[in-house]
């Protein structure tokens, strides 16, 4: 949890820690970085529960609070445990969580994939394509560039 709230600013940015774990889950919620709502996710942050816990369940998502494990020995025991973990995706930046994970057959994404295929990142990323398709559209090369100065040189510069 606290690796993904690292990699944005806008969850960094709250007053409090329990707020942004709060906008994490939030943003897991509203973007869907995990695909699909019906994709369930658990969300592990070290230490106990905090002031924070979610007011109402939220469905597909799972908060655990690691007690006297940190939530890098939670990952790797729940991946381990799995009865399917290639059915996991494991989102980390930590090599050795990444390697005892994949060891287990689960997949895994660093924090800025993860993050990346949000809805909101995907909208934002389709927006700067069109831009750049529309842009190219008025692309002209050298040769149409130098005609359409010597025209304007002509309509211009000329004494009428």
């Amino acid at each position: 949890g606290y690796n993904l709230i690292n990699q944005r600013q806008s969850l960094l940015d709250k007053p409090s820690l329990e707020e942004s774990r709060a906008a994490l889950i939030k943003f897991i919620t509203l973007h869907q970085p995990q695909g699909k709502s019906s994709n369930s996710v658990t969300v592990i942050f070290d230490g106990k529960e905090g002031i924070y816990f979610p007011k109402e369940n939220i469905p597909g998502i799972k908060v655990i609070f690691t007690r006297n494990i940190t939530a890098d020995e939670a990952i790797k025991s729940l991946v381990e445990k799995s009865e399917n973990p290639r059915g996991i995706v494991v989102v980390t930046d930590d090599r050795d969580i990444r390697f005892c994970v994949k060891e287990c057959g689960a997949e895994v994404l660093s924090t800025v994939e993860f993050l990346s295929k949000s809805k909101i990142n995907k909208k934002i990323k389709s927006e700067r394509e069109a831009s750049k398709k529309d842009s190219h559209k008025y692309y002209l090369g050298p040769c149409e560039s130098a005609k359409i100065t010597e025209e304007l040189k002509k309509i211009w510069l000329n004494p009428r």
